[in-house]
C-alpha cells in the first residue's frame, strides 16, 4: 500500500521539487501552500489578507495573524484559528482518501499519527549550493538570495513553533532527513518513493 509523504524543507533545498517528482513519479496528487488559497476561498476569508501575510511575501500567514490578534481583539483571531484548523482538518481527509503529497503546512505534524503517512525534512548542508538554486529559480543576484534564504528559513521555522510548540529543525520530529547537498532531486525521490511502499 502507498503511503502519504509530508514534507517540511529548508528554503533553496529543492524540498519543494522533489515532492512533485514523487507526486509525478508515484501517480498521486501534490499539496502544498495553495490548499490553504483553496480552504480560505471555501471559508470567505480575505484573499488579499492572506496574500499579504503568506510566507511568500512578509511572513507566515498565520504566524502573523497570531500575533496581530494577540494585541488586536478584533474578527481576525478566530478567523486565523478556524482557518488553521480548516487547513488542518482538509490535509487529515485527503490523506484519508488516498495518499498524496503534501508540502510544508507542519502537515509531517497534522500527519504524524497516521500510520499510512512518511515525513521527511529536506534540507542542505551547502549554503552555496542553496544559494545558487534560489538565485536560479528566483532569478535574484547572489546578495537577495541570501537574505531570502534567511528570512524564508526563519518565517517557516516561526510557523512550525508558533502551531507545533516544536523545534522545526529536531529530527525527532519526522521520520527521516534527505541532504540535498550529497543527494541529488532524484536520489532522494527514489528514496522517499521506497519509504512510500511504491514499487
Amino acid at each position: 500500500m502507498t503511503k502519504s509523504l509530508a514534507i517540511e524543507r529548508e528554503f533553496g533545498s529543492g524540498g519543494r521539487e522533489i515532492g512533485k517528482m514523487v507526486s509525478e513519479m508515484a501517480g498521486i496528487p501534490y499539496y502544498d501552500g495553495n490548499l490553504m488559497v483553496k480552504v480560505a476561498k471555501e471559508k470567505g476569508i480575505s484573499l488579499d489578507l492572506l496574500k499579504e501575510y503568506d510566507e511568500k511575501n512578509t511572513g507566515s500567514f498565520l504566524y502573523n495573524i497570531a500575533l496581530f490578534a494577540s494585541y488586536n481583539q478584533g474578527g481576525n483571531q478566530s478567523k486565523i484559528y478556524e482557518l488553521y484548523y480548516e487547513v488542518q482538518k482538509a490535509i487529515k481527509d485527503l490523506a484519508k482518501s488516498g495518499p498524496a503529497v503534501f508540502v510544508g503546512r507542519c502537515s509531517t505534524e497534522i500527519l504524524k499519527e497516521d500510520s499510512k503517512a512518511v515525513s521527511v525534512y529536506i534540507y542542505s548542508s551547502d549554503q552555496a549550493k542553496r544559494i545558487d538554486r534560489i538565485m536560479r529559480t528566483e532569478s535574484v543576484t547572489e546578495a537577495e538570495a541570501k537574505k531570502m534564504l534567511e528570512r524564508k528559513d526563519r518565517q517557516r521555522s516561526d510557523y512550525f513553533k508558533y502551531w507545533t510548540e516544536k523545534n522545526w529543525k529536531d529530527r525527532s520530529n519526522y521520520d527521516m532527513e534527505l541532504n540535498t547537498s550529497t543527494l541529488s532531486s532524484e536520489e532522494c525521490a527514489r528514496i522517499l518513493l521506497r519509504a512510500m511502499g511504491v514499487d
